[in-house]
């Protein structure tokens, strides 16, 4: 079988599209930009599995079953002494976000932080594109057959977090029992980025 030759003329849309893909792909792994676990690892600087495990975390509260995930949220939270409250933390406004999850979603989080208490939260889950779930019509209507959505799960969680000022006091609501995992996670992250 013989090969034809490309034309130069021929090749140049080829090599005009390897050149993007090469760029593309080049700049992609050269960002600068810190993810909050490149952050966090401030909270932990002389454990090197710091990072590890909380990648571990986030991934494992997407596959396995929600006793496993809490029993090993828990173990984290007093191996590593990560905060559940604003204790210690000066006055200030604080985010916290995890990876993206299988469905291209951070779990992100702002606290408002005054006198040593949380006053004031917002949780989102939100897409690499700026959507969140909260404000996805269609995704809270195929959800409501579970008894809820984001949209009242989200808000229910955040008044929690503000009265009981700890974030594993808050309960999950029926049918968003992962997302509380994911809540407590992001609120952990700022949490620590606030006292680094």
């Amino acid at each position: 079988m013989k090969i034809p030759k490309l034309s130069f003329i021929n090749s140049i849309p080829l090599l005009f599209g390897l050149i993007i893909f090469i760029t593309t792909v080049t700049s992609a792994c050269s960002s600068t930009q810190e993810d909050d676990l490149d952050i966090i690892k401030a909270f932990k600087p002389d454990d090197k599995y710091f990072k590890s495990s909380l990648v571990s975390l986030h991934f494992y509260t997407e596959v396995s079953p929600v006793d496993k995930v809490d029993t090993l949220f828990r173990q984290l939270i007093e191996v590593h002494g990560l905060p559940t409250d604003a204790s210690g933390i000066k006055d200030g406004i604080y985010t916290g976000s995890s990876p993206a999850d299988a469905f291209d979603y951070k779990h992100v989080v702002e606290i408002r932080i005054e006198d040593g208490r949380i006053v004031e939260v917002d949780y989102n889950e939100v897409k690499y594109d700026g959507h969140g779930k909260q404000e996805d019509e269609a995704y809270c209507e195929e959800m409501s057959v579970s008894g809820t959505t984001p949209a009242i799960a989200y808000p229910s969680m955040e008044d929690q977090l503000v009265a009981t000022q700890n974030m594993m006091e808050v309960d999950a609501v029926s049918g968003a029992t992962y997302s509380l995992y994911r809540f407590r996670y992001a609120v952990s992250v700022a949490l620590m980025k606030a006292l680094i």
